[in-house]
């Protein structure tokens, strides 16, 4: 079995959730870690290892790193407030709250 390296240590499990996607989506396979600590208590949150973080194999581990860092060049747009007023991230096109698409000005 190989050897699996971390690659991305997320805020939330939604960000973590968002990353896993796109290695996926790129065919590298990925494990999240920590998950379920992000609801045992807010004062883990600062403790090592309490961070959902993403992992994948050893040897993806270059790919892996090549597609988060064109994440980050990518320029995914700024962040926008629905017309039901909830602010959202630039990589959202649609709103999680009421599903109103992003507007084309934004």
């Amino acid at each position: 079995m190989s050897k699996w390296v971390r690659v991305h240590t997320a805020d939330n499990p939604p960000e973590a959730v968002f990353i896993r996607g796109l290695l996926e989506a790129e065919g590298i396979p990925v494990r999240l870690k920590s998950m379920e600590l992000w609801t045992a208590a807010v004062e883990i949150y600062f403790a090592e290892g309490a961070r959902p973080s993403v992992w994948v194999p050893s040897q993806a581990r270059e790919e892996a790193e090549r597609v988060l860092a064109q994440r980050d060049r990518s320029g995914i747009g700024r962040p926008w407030t629905c017309t039901c007023g909830e602010r959202l991230d630039g990589q959202f096109t649609v709103c999680w709250r009421c599903g109103a698409s992003r507007p084309d000005d934004d």
